[in-house]
């Protein structure tokens, strides 16, 4: 008797520890999709509707925050991130704090780590 109850223990461990990992498995399998649909590229990508280019290692404040989404203290964080280490590559801006990598990437146009600054409006995005 006590062999049996043994072995019915064993194997209602086993059925529920499968039934919990197949539930797990699904919730990631469902995550991952969600996570392919946010990042597959839409058939319509909206146009910049302005010409130019921010330069992260010499704009100022006033021509850091032409960028959409980056107001006053944003800019200045970027401001005081460049005197410790000019940037070298445009996607080094998500090392200041505020700046993820969903914000560069609607920046991504316009960035510049080389040249003048030559953007002087503040461009629309259509959603």
């Amino acid at each position: 008797m006590y062999n049996v109850s043994r072995s019915v223990a064993r194997a209602s461990v086993a059925i529920l520890a499968v039934a919990l990992l197949a539930g797990g498995a699904t919730d990631a399998l469902a995550r991952r999709r969600v996570r392919r649909a946010r990042k597959a590229p839409t058939a319509q990508q909206p146009q910049p509707s302005s010409e130019g280019v921010v330069n992260l290692n010499d704009a100022n404040e006033p021509q850091l925050r032409l960028l959409p989404g980056i107001g006053h203290a944003k800019a200045m964080r970027i401001i005081a991130y460049r005197k410790r280490r000019k940037f070298r590559h445009t996607y080094e801006v998500i090392r200041v704090r505020g700046i993820g990598r969903r914000t560069f990437r609607k920046l991504r146009q316009w960035l510049a780590v080389k040249g003048p600054t030559t953007l002087t409006h503040k461009p629309t995005r259509k959603k």
